[in-house]
């Protein structure tokens, strides 16, 4: 079998599925974390869709390569983030490149083989026979990657695989935000997170990439950086920035604070 390339398809309410796909995951989140008294971070999330899905372990990697491995879950999920690193292919490799997900369901198959001919035996040899690897992007930016493995040969139903969606969207801001604690208000955490998707914000960060001399990923993360430092909704800086009331400079401080 072929890797499976995942499209959510169109829904007439799409809002609402999300909506509800994203309330299902923050409760389960929040159930998880509060049997087992922990914060609101990558292991949480990354532990939490491992035990919703029942797929064996998880991955987190950041940056436009998905260089640096955030968090894994155990050993072999982190192999298999460095392996595709290493080998310049995978699921990884082509979820990056591609811009959206990629699954394969048996790397043993001969075909997979042929796919990603040194990855699948590598990630075999290492206790690995499927995997799920959703990017992590806001508009032209690049963030990293949430993958899944198993240790059996695996396919999730559409529904699972709309879950993962909503989990990697969690760990996308928490990769944003470097959150090393629980916010006080996650109500107000997940608004922000769903304002990346506005188009204020993505012109605020292709203004900012040409203000400051960075690339687009960068340039979000100074702006959340901002808006976390001020308390204010990421929303409102975007919408600042666009009118031209908000400048950033060379001068600007690692919490994204304008310089004069």
């Amino acid at each position: 079998m072929e890797a499976s390339e995942y499209t959510p398809r169109a829904h007439p309410n799409r809002s609402t599925v999300i909506d509800y796909r994203t309330l299902r995951v923050w409760e389960w989140i929040a159930e998880y974390a509060g049997t087992r008294d922990a914060p609101l971070s990558l292991r949480t999330v990354c532990a939490a869709c491992v035990s919703l899905t029942g797929m064996t372990g998880a991955w987190v990697s950041r940056g436009d390569a998905a260089a640096d491995v955030a968090y894994a879950t155990d050993p072999v999920a982190e192999r298999l983030a460095d392996l595709q690193i290493l080998l310049g292919e995978g699921p990884g490799v082509d979820a990056r490149q591609e811009g959206r997900p990629v699954a394969v369901t048996d790397l043993s198959i001969a075909a997979r083989r042929r796919t990603w001919p040194r990855f699948a035996p590598a990630a075999l040899a290492a206790g690995s026979r499927s995997a799920l690897v959703v990017p992590m992007r806001v508009g032209a930016a690049r963030i990293g990657l949430f993958g899944l493995y198993s240790r059996t040969p695996a396919v999730l139903v559409t529904t699972q695989r709309t879950e993962v969606d909503a989990f990697a969207e969690v760990a996308l801001g928490l990769v944003l935000d470097d959150i090393t604690r629980q916010p006080p208000d996650l109500g107000q955490w997940a608004s922000d997170r769903r304002a990346l998707d506005r188009p204020e914000v993505h012109q605020a960060t292709g203004i900012v990439s040409v203000q400051l001399g960075i690339d687009v990923t960068e340039s979000l993360a100074r702006l959340r950086a901002h808006a976390y430092a001020h308390a204010r909704p990421l929303l409102e800086i975007a919408r600042e920035v666009v009118t031209r009331r908000l400048r950033f400079s060379p001068n600007t401080s690692e919490r994204g604070i304008p310089g004069p």
